[in-house]
């Protein structure tokens, strides 16, 4: 595998030949991710070859948020806040480079974003991350995250076990 970058998304970016096959997430890249970010309301994050680093292979969205401690979660049993969570709303995959790891990279770089904020910046519970549909979130529940609430598409990974994934 060729090596690749993690890169803050910017102008050098090829965003208009991102295709992921969703219209919605395509839109997101093509034309508003690098706004929102330059607003400070979300950060996009990109995978490049290093060879060519124009081209997105993949990317996803982060931002912070605070949830109420899901029910079970003995760490914060009879908390009385919502407790701080760095969310990723989106993770999409170009077509061409689908198949290939890089949704499993772009999700292990989000956890390891979730781990080096609370290292070195500020506590947190964990990745918040919000699945498109019940497929999506059997893909993260592979990765140990749990539900946020019975039903739902949200899931979590808490912070120990992002630090522990992190290494």
């Amino acid at each position: 595998m060729p090596r690749i970058r993690k890169e803050k998304l910017n102008r050098n970016h090829r965003r208009e030949d991102f295709d992921c096959g969703v219209e919605e997430l395509n839109t997101f890249i093509q034309r508003t991710a690098r706004r929102q970010g330059e607003r400070h309301l979300v950060r996009t994050t990109v995978l490049v070859h290093a060879d060519q680093p124009a081209n997105i292979l993949a990317y996803y969205s982060t931002s912070p948020c605070e949830i109420i401690a899901p029910p079970g979660v003995r760490a914060w049993k009879n908390y009385p806040h919502a407790v701080p969570f760095l969310r990723m709303a989106r993770l999409a995959v170009d077509l061409d480079a689908q198949g290939q790891g890089f949704g499993e990279l772009a999700l292990l770089s989000a956890i390891d974003d979730a781990a080096t904020i609370s290292r070195q910046f500020t506590a947190i519970g964990g990745l918040v991350v919000d699945a498109k549909d019940q497929q999506a979130a059997d893909f993260y529940a592979q990765y140990s995250f749990l539900r946020i609430e019975e039903g739902g598409l949200q899931r979590f990974l808490a912070i120990r076990d992002c630090i522990s994934l992190n290494g």
